[in-house]
């Protein structure tokens, strides 16, 4: 009878690797991986307004869709590929391209006829506008 040391990191890259045949098979090239592409936002707020800053660098304004529809924001768009030039053998393509779509559930203050959408330097800036609260009043006991 042999004994033999168990070592859990073996286990462990074997595991990997197994993961990473059956995801490779599934997805097939690595050109599926590009719809997984998803723009950075950074979503603030201040007195007037809510600002939505999407990072798109690359993208024409006539490839992104900026709807409201049932209190909910959402950013469609699609980044083209430069790699389906056949004249130029590329050796590595690390940006990512594809189509994506962004979707945010705008909060109740948020006024939908108040928007305003601009795309400057690889942002784009949306500001949703606030509708005016309704202030508290004292009331008078008596």
């Amino acid at each position: 009878m042999y004994l033999t040391r168990w070592d859990p990191f073996e286990t462990l890259t074997s595991l990997q690797e197994d993961i990473g045949r059956v995801f490779n098979s599934r997805l097939g090239d690595s050109k599926s991986l590009s719809s997984a592409w998803l723009p950075a936002v950074d979503i603030s707020e201040d007195n007037e307004s809510y600002t939505f800053d999407v990072e798109i660098p690359g993208l024409k304004t006539e490839d992104i869709h900026v709807k409201i529809e049932n209190n909910a924001l959402t950013i469609r768009g699609e980044k083209k590929s430069c790699c389906e030039d056949k004249q130029k053998n590329f050796h590595r393509i690390e940006r990512e391209y594809g189509s994506f779509t962004r979707s945010f559930s705008l909060p109740e203050l948020a006024d939908v006829e108040k928007i305003n959408a601009e795309n400057k330097d690889g942002v784009l800036k949306i500001k949703v506008g606030k509708k005016e609260a309704a202030k508290p009043r004292e009331v008078k006991i008596n």
